[in-house]
């Protein structure tokens, strides 16, 4: 078959190419000495943009680490050496945190140390930069001077900028002038993170001169750095009172000769541009996109009823022979759809089969609408003989019963407790009052979304493998909250617990993988009922949520962490 689209393509090309680069090869030359010089400026006046906001917020920085230092408070905290008593009154520092956090927005944390423990103010550190903090703290080198350092999370490769100074009494008494600790004021570099972003028209570093690290740069850390010897334009800023430098190049790969149109011949070239589209946008219309459209409408009007559909074309390039490959590929299929049809039969035919035996098995269990109707006769006669315990459980029983059979999979967890509240009700009668239950509900949980039945069967476990073998005061506390990060429901009693060896193989199992489905032996493990539920919300929700265990004697607690989805 002779293949001619490309041919075609290319001669329809060749000609407006040619006059085009004509054209360019007298306006290059003039375009790229003007933008040479519009660069260099541009990159000049970006690096003093970048190191007057760097030299800003480390002003801005000194000024908040004097204003935390001269705090009366504070001086107060650190010269207390009474560990019993060692506690700084947040409360009076918090107007200064406020005042800290709209005059640096950056602000992570300001951070004490009183020649023995950091104290956070603002936040909690990660334990990571804590171990950093307290290494330059007990530096008995630096402790005694202020000064600026890079911080570069070892997870996020985030970097922060800290800065040290000590902190010594300011109030004209004995203790003038008396070294009492040092503080640290840590700040995110967002901002520079900003303006190194802000442009492409040059490679911007910010490194840290000491570690030589590139903290931010505007280049992937992937990407190949140009070649040396198409360097345009280099400078390196060195900002005052901080380790960092500012590196700014320019290749003469980023010069863009069509930015500036400031002249007839770019006015010229614009002009020819145009045509040259225009002209393009026919031809390939007119060869390539209409045939394509025409063998488009032939495939959508295959009849694929008939056994073997065929696409007609007389095309003799490229496109005819796509049709041709096609029409191959629809035989093909054809003959993959007749076996499809003959192994669909046979498994049809098993589907029978195995539903058959579900009948079965279904018609031989007890109707559960005969439960239900007999629970509600045994209320009546209970509340004719005036034994109101019995029928409130039967009232009870009824209502669990339900609720476990009907009903959506995804229920609120109001409902979910008001069940429990049922259950527990029973076990209390039961138990004669040896056995107690209180609930501790947050309003903003009630209307969250959680699969049904997941707590009654925990509840359960509580009873009768930790409150049922001690003989009084048996309690259950039921706790909900609720945070960013999702849902977490606590089960809390003061049984017996779990000891040591069972509670690791719980946990053991908590963590495998159930994608091969759970196996005979297993079934018999102690913790299955834990640990179904434990993938029934894994399944739904995510493997990070899940199923928690805590265990001591008199203090074993039950959470279930889950996704805070509400209607």
């Amino acid at each position: 078959m002779k293949k001619s689209l490309s041919r075609q393509f290319i001669t329809i090309l060749l000609i407006p190419i040619l006059i085009i680069l004509a054209t360019n090869y007298y306006t290059i030359a003039f375009i790229r000495k003007s933008q040479n010089d519009s660069l260099i400026r541009y990159c000049a006046t970006t690096l003093d943009n970048i190191e007057i906001n760097i030299s800003t917020m480390v002003r801005s920085m000194k000024k908040l680490s004097t204003m935390f230092s001269a705090n009366n408070d504070i001086q107060a905290y650190l010269l207390d050496d009474n560990r019993d008593t060692h506690n700084l009154p947040r409360q009076a520092v918090f107007d200064l945190v406020e005042l800290s956090k709209s005059y640096i927005p950056d602000l992570v944390d300001v951070v004490l140390w009183d020649k023995y423990s950091p104290t956070s103010i603002i936040n909690y550190i990660s334990a990571d930069m804590e171990g950093f903090l307290i290494e330059n703290f007990n530096d008995s080198e630096k402790n005694t001077e202020s000064y600026f350092e890079f911080y570069v999370t070892p997870k996020t490769e985030e970097p922060f900028l800290i800065y040290f100074s000590t902190v010594s009494v300011t109030s004209f008494s004995e203790n003038f002038r008396k070294p009492l600790g040092n503080i640290a004021i840590i700040c995110k570099t967002n901002t520079l993170d900003k303006l190194v972003n802000s442009t492409s028209d040059m490679h911007l570093d910010i490194k840290d001169a000491k570690t030589g690290q590139i903290l931010y740069s505007n280049t992937a850390k992937d990407a190949p750095s140009p070649p040396s010897e198409t360097e345009l334009y280099k400078v390196v800023h060195d900002v005052t009172a901080t380790n960092l430098s500012i590196v700014g190049t320019v290749y003469t790969g980023q010069l863009h000769l069509f930015r500036d149109i400031q002249s007839g011949p770019l006015t010229l070239l614009a002009v020819l541009s145009f045509i040259y589209i225009i002209y393009i946008a026919f031809a390939v219309q007119h060869f390539i996109i209409r045939p394509i459209y025409r063998l488009n409408d032939e495939i959508e009007d295959l009849d694929y009823e008939n056994e073997n559909p065929q696409i007609q074309t007389s095309l003799k390039n490229e496109i005819g022979s796509i049709a041709s490959h096609v029409n191959s590929l629809l035989a093909k299929i054809s003959s993959l759809n007749q076996r499809n049809i003959a192994s669909q039969a046979r498994l049809y035919e098993m589907e029978l089969n195995k539903n058959q035996t579900q009948l079965y098995a279904y018609q031989s269990q007890i109707n559960p609408h005969f439960l239900y109707n007999m629970l509600q006769c045994m209320r009546g006669i209970s509340l004719m003989h005036g034994i109101p315990e019995v029928a409130q459980i039967c009232t009870n029983m009824a209502g669990l019963f339900r609720y476990s059979i009907k009903g959506d999979f995804l229920v609120n967890l109001e409902d979910e407790l008001n069940i429990i509240d049922k259950y527990l009700y029973m076990i209390r009668i039961r138990f004669q009052d040896r056995i107690t239950y209180q609930l501790d509900i947050n309003e903003n949980t009630r209307q969250c979304k959680i699969p049904k039945m997941i707590l009654q069967p925990l509840v359960e476990n509580s009873i009768f493998h930790g409150l049922e073998s001690i003989d009084e005061n048996g309690r259950i506390l039921i706790r909900t909250f609720r945070d960013q990060s999702g849902l977490f429901i606590t089960i809390h009693d003061n049984g017996i617990g779990f000891d040591d060896r069972k509670l690791d193989e719980i946990k053991q199992l908590l963590n495998e993988d159930i994608s091969n489905g759970i196996s005979a032996a297993f079934q018999e493990a102690p913790g299955l009922g834990i640990r179904n539920i434990h993938n029934k919300i894994r399944l739904y929700e995510g493997n990070e949520y899940g199923v928690r265990i805590e265990s001591s004697p008199r203090d074993t607690n039950v959470t279930l962490y889950l996704n805070a989805k509400q209607e």
